[in-house]
């Protein structure tokens, strides 16, 4: 690997949702000049999203099956830093997939651009609707690149990232760790969340991850397993800036573990009503002296 691959290893992602071969040079080479590292969309297959969509009764939150799921999921999966959706393709299905981003809580941070032909007005303005943060003609916007990518992509700071996870624990956030680990998930959740509610650093973020995993726990001991996985999709993106290990919480532990609960509640064979195996409800894995909680 080359000193400027690992350089672009280490770049936020852009997902660009094109499949005009004229316009997608142009994104590409706009996008690594903004500092991007840009990830192709250019048909359904490219994640796995291919084929109709299951039905949703209330389509305002993550959809769990289907199509749609699969593309929720390999956003989640990869955490882009911005999304650019190019509204006149036909075959990628930029509407559905727009509403999917703008309504489900996993990745509602994640800022969404659109463009599109300027006679569309129709179509910029549907865009518009669902929750793109922009929709302009695609002169303007061709235009605007690079500058319009660097400006809308978010950005971490790995530095005060670092910073705070070299910090203390919360009380409130001891206290919840020391809940979940006996089991009670009800109060663990009270305690988390008041930390979460009145901090605004960096470590927040941890604080969140946390907090979800107890709510994930609650709802799995509750029988409520589509609650269960939408919490794990949620915390993803909370976890996904955090290095290894943040404030005495072994984070590449974790990860294995939210993957592990993950694929037994996707599992069809899981079965609330037969009861959940005990051993998915493992402790928060702790490193250092954290570890005597």
């Amino acid at each position: 690997m080359t000193l400027e691959s690992e350089s672009a290893v280490a770049r936020p992602t852009v997902l660009l949702v094109c499949d005009d071969l004229f316009v997608i040079p142009r994104l590409q080479d706009a996008s690594r000049a903004a500092g991007l590292t840009p990830v192709l969309v250019d048909a359904p297959q490219a994640l796995e999203a291919e084929g109709e969509p299951a039905a949703r009764r209330v389509p305002i939150t993550e959809p769990l099956e289907g199509s749609d799921a699969r593309f929720l999921r390999a956003v989640v999966d990869q955490q882009p830093a911005l999304i650019v959706f190019d509204l006149s393709s036909a075959m990628l299905p930029w509407e559905r997939w727009i509403q999917v981003l703008s309504t489900s809580a996993a990745t509602l941070r994640i800022p969404v651009l659109a463009f599109g032909p300027h006679v569309e007005a129709g179509r910029l303005q549907r865009a518009r609707d669902l929750g793109v943060l922009e929709a302009m003609p695609r002169g303007a916007f061709l235009a605007a690149l690079p500058g319009i990518l660097a400006t809308h992509a978010l950005r971490q700071d790995p530095q005060a990232i670092e910073a705070a996870c070299k910090g203390k624990l919360d009380a409130r956030v001891v206290e919840g760790i020391r809940l979940v680990q006996a089991g009670d998930y009800f109060a663990a959740h009270e305690h988390l969340e008041a930390a979460v509610l009145s901090t605004d650093g960096p470590e927040a973020a941890l604080y969140r991850v946390l907090l979800q995993l107890a709510v994930a726990y609650l709802h799995v001991e509750r029988g409520n397993l589509r609650g269960a996985r939408k919490m794990l999709l949620r915390l993803r993106g909370w976890m996904a800036p955090l290095p290894d290990s943040c404030r005495g919480v072994d984070l590449a532990r974790l990860r294995a573990q939210v993957d592990e609960l993950q694929a037994a509640l996707d599992a069809e064979a899981l079965d609330a009503s037969a009861g959940i195996p005990a051993h998915l409800f493992q402790p928060i894995p702790l490193d250092g002296a954290t570890g005597e909680l």
